[in-house]
């Protein structure tokens, strides 16, 4: 057990080594002859391992064949390449580690190592809570709640929640807010008794109760900010992009039309590493111009095309490092975080911890940078490949450890 642990803490630290390698990538991979043995049977783990390998491959030979025309730098081509390959061997070390610990504690493990990752911020960042160590407390709270009753978790969600919205969190907010719904409304028809014939109906049903949540939750979260309940810096970002003629969305995240721009420019992507040109940083800022925001403000130079390609999404940010390879690994991603979600909805007790996980790296795959996901994915993809299938769900008020999927 005390080794398991300790191969989840180090999973969960981003903290980069010698060579730009993450502390959790060298681990995971090292530790595969170890950990192999819990996923080479497993089915839903092999579409990833496939995806995995032919996206790092593709990334690899796509940054060679751009030397011709581009600079390349050897440290990013490297690392991309290796945190690819990394993705399957994290997912085989949390299920690992799950057998010996069970998931709860397994996902306390790793977020225990985001925490230890996390701690520099305190000195370095204005906002430690917002930009690290907030997530991993939520994950460990919600990892040691999990097999409380419901009013110590609707308590803990409640004491976070509050912290966020002091914070100028809105994405976690909105988060935390769609979670406590859902354990509210579990709450309540687990007091009315309420039943239904088979899990798959079970499920349907409370998807559509979490949509609504999720409406009301960012509707309530963008009202708070617009009133200034989050502070002045979000009320102001708020009030700016939602009187944009691009909508909120797009004004907060005016780098998906660079993305559109790059694709339409450049449809097969750049390869591992690549440094972009003056024509691509062109590109990008008229895609960015057409959703009306002013990209002469350093950011793109400085953030995005700083060092290498960064679309503030995994998806786009993949696809441009390992062309399509790259961007069908990060929809099977996210397609595994929401399958998870669903699974957890076979019954009426939902996983804080796996719902918080799942809903950050979906809105990480889509809009948000792929240096985030890392320390994630060994959390979701590792408790997806463990989860029962959906006609074989467990009663409602069984724990909430996902069996083994096979």
């Amino acid at each position: 057990m005390a080794i398991a642990v300790v191969l989840l803490v180090c999973v969960g630290v981003r903290r980069e080594l010698a060579a730009a390698l993450s502390v959790g990538d060298c681990v995971a991979l090292a530790s595969v002859p170890i950990t192999w043995t819990a996923v080479r049977k497993a089915r839903r783990f092999s579409l990833l391992l496939v995806l995995s390998i032919l996206a790092s491959g593709t990334a690899y030979i796509m940054s060679l064949l751009a030397e011709s025309s581009f600079v390349v730098e050897a440290w990013a081509r490297r690392v991309t390449t290796l945190s690819l390959l990394a993705v399957p061997c994290a997912v085989a070390a949390f299920v690992w580690g799950a057998r010996r610990l069970g998931v709860r504690r397994a996902a306390l493990a790793v977020g225990f190592g985001m925490f230890l990752d996390a701690l520099p911020l305190l000195q370095t960042s204005s906002n430690p809570w917002k930009f690290g160590i907030g997530a991993a407390v939520t994950i460990m709270v919600l990892s040691l709640v999990a097999d409380q009753r419901r009013l110590v978790q609707i308590v803990a969600l409640l004491v976070l929640s509050g912290v966020f919205l002091v914070s100028d969190s809105r994405s976690t907010l909105a988060f935390l807010a769609i979670i406590l719904g859902t354990v509210i409304w579990q709450a309540l028809a687990s007091w009315a008794r309420w039943h239904v014939p088979t899990p798959r109906r079970l499920a349907i049903s409370q998807i559509l109760v979490l949509a609504v949540v999720g409406i009301v939750a960012m509707v309530g979260v963008v009202m708070a900010s617009e009133s200034g309940t989050l502070g002045e810096d979000a009320q102001n970002r708020t009030i700016a992009q939602s009187s944009s003629s691009a909508g909120l969305l797009l004004s907060a995240r005016p780098e998906l039309g660079a993305s559109w721009a790059l694709f339409q420019n450049r449809p097969w992507g750049y390869g591992a590493g690549v440094k972009p040109r003056f024509e691509d940083l062109w590109v990008a800022k008229q895609g960015m111009a057409a959703l009306g925001y002013d990209p002469e403000n350093g950011y793109v130079e400085n953030f995005m095309f700083g060092g290498r390609i960064e679309l503030h999404s995994g998806l786009m940010d993949m696809w441009a490092a390992a062309s399509i390879p790259g961007g069908l690994l990060l929809l099977l991603i996210a397609g595994m975080a929401l399958a998870a979600m669903m699974r957890d909805l076979g019954r009426l007790k939902a996983t804080p911890w796996l719902f918080f996980a799942a809903l950050t790296v979906v809105q990480n795959v889509f809009v948000g940078p792929w240096t985030v996901l890392p320390a994630y994915l060994p959390i979701v993809l590792g408790a997806a490949v463990l989860q029962p299938a959906l006609h074989e769900a467990v009663s409602p008020d069984a724990d909430d450890e996902p069996g083994d999927a096979g």
